[in-house]
C-alpha cells in the first residue's frame, strides 16, 4: 500500500513539475518573437521578398511572392512609408496540456511610423497571431488595437499618445 501511495506522489511531483517547467518553457519560447522581429525589419527596410518568408498564405491573401512584394513595393514607396525599428514584446504562447504548448502565439509589438500623408507619424499597438509551421514560425494575422481597455490589457505601461493640432 505504501509503496503504491509512494508510486502515485512520485508521477503527481514530476506531472506538475513538466507542467511547471512547460509554462516557463511556452512562454520563453522566442520563436513566434523572432519572426515577427524579421518580419518588420524586412518591411522597414523594404526587404518584402524576406519579409514574405515569415507570413502565411493568409498575410498574402493567396497571393505569391512576386506579387505580394511588388504590392507592398509600390505601395511603401508611394507612400514613402519609414517605420522604426520594431518593439516586439515577450509572446504569450498558451500551454495546450502538461508537456506540450500550444501551436501558436500572440505577439505584442508597437509600430512607430510615418508616411507622405502622415508626417507627424503614429503610434499603433499591433497584436500578431504567430503559428508554428513545419520548423519555424509565421505570422498569421494581425490585429490593431483601438480601444483604451484592449491598449492597456497587452500594454499596460505604455504611453497612448494624443495626437495634436487635428482637423
Amino acid at each position: 500500500m505504501q509503496k503504491n501511495l509512494v508510486i502515485i506522489v512520485v508521477v503527481i511531483a514530476i506531472a506538475l513539475g513538466a507542467g511547471i517547467f512547460n509554462r516557463e518553457t511556452c512562454s520563453g519560447d522566442q520563436g513566434p518573437r523572432r519572426a515577427v522581429e524579421m518580419y518588420l525589419t524586412s518591411m522597414k527596410d523594404y526587404r518584402f521578398e524576406d519579409a514574405f518568408d515569415y507570413i502565411t498564405a493568409t498575410m498574402t491573401d493567396n497571393a505569391g511572392i512576386d506579387e505580394w512584394a511588388g504590392m507592398q513595393r509600390r505601395v511603401f514607396e508611394f507612400g514613402e512609408v519609414e517605420m522604426s525599428d520594431p518593439d516586439v514584446r515577450k509572446p504569450h504562447r498558451a500551454i495546450k496540456n502538461f508537456f506540450f504548448c500550444e501551436g501558436s502565439a500572440i505577439v505584442p509589438n508597437v509600430l512607430k511610423a510615418k508616411d507622405k500623408f502622415n508626417n507627424q507619424g503614429s503610434t499603433e499597438f499591433e497584436l500578431y497571431t504567430v503559428i508554428k509551421d513545419g520548423t519555424g514560425w509565421k505570422l498569421d494575422s494581425q490585429e490593431l488595437l483601438y480601444e483604451e481597455a484592449g491598449i492597456r490589457e497587452w500594454f499596460p505601461n505604455d504611453k497612448i499618445p494624443e495626437f495634436e493640432e487635428q482637423m
